[in-house]
């Protein structure tokens, strides 16, 4: 009985020990991902997608606005809140106004489209993208800003100061760590 064992110990020892040099030159073997073949000769490199100018986003958003504005005729002074589904912030201003908000100053500030933070099939309520939640959560963080601290700044110049995206974002969905040097003096305010 005991042969019998050290025979099935035996067996198995050597069965594991094949194995695991099989795994071994498979391993060897293998090609990593960042080294993968390169495209046939003939075939074109794949193109990095160009991001769309402001200019041309501004376009776009503007005419998405006058679309819907267009859906909505009679109702352009009725609260945001009635007049849409889903609204958490500004729910009442009216619908023109909200519009323009969201063309001017998320649009423009972040250079998005539309479908950046909606769905592209036309469910403005869906909560679906990111971009949407995030957004509602920066213009909370920007009203405490001008409630908790930049209106107790008494030394200001503007009486009403007031905290928006592009303060920050600059026109750029991620904002900017870094800042150009000036070409030429920067103009200074004149003070009263």
């Amino acid at each position: 009985m005991r042969s019998y064992i050290a025979a099935a110990l035996v067996a198995s020892t050597a069965l594991l020990a094949c194995a695991r040099t099989q795994q071994e030159a498979a391993v060897a073997t293998a090609t990593p991902i960042a080294q993968a073949p390169a495209p046939a000769s003939g075939a074109a490199p794949a193109q990095r997608r160009q991001p769309v100018h402001p200019a041309k986003l501004d376009t776009v958003r503007q005419q998405a606005v006058a679309e819907l504005l267009a859906t909505l005729k009679g109702r352009e002074n009725e609260p945001a809140g009635v007049v849409f589904k889903n609204v958490k912030l500004h729910k009442d201003m009216p619908v023109k106004d909200f519009l323009s908000m969201m063309d001017e100053q998320y649009g423009r500030s972040l250079s998005f489209a539309c479908t950046n933070c909606h769905m592209d099939n036309g469910d403005y309520a869906s909560d679906v993208r990111k971009n949407k939640v995030i957004a509602r959560q920066m213009e909370r963080m920007q009203r405490d800003i001008d409630t908790k601290y930049i209106n107790k700044v008494k030394e200001l110049d503007d009486p009403r100061p007031k905290t928006t995206c592009v303060m920050c974002h600059r026109g750029t969905p991620h904002m900017p760590n870094t800042m150009e040097v000036p070409s030429a003096p920067v103009p200074q305010r004149k003070r009263g």
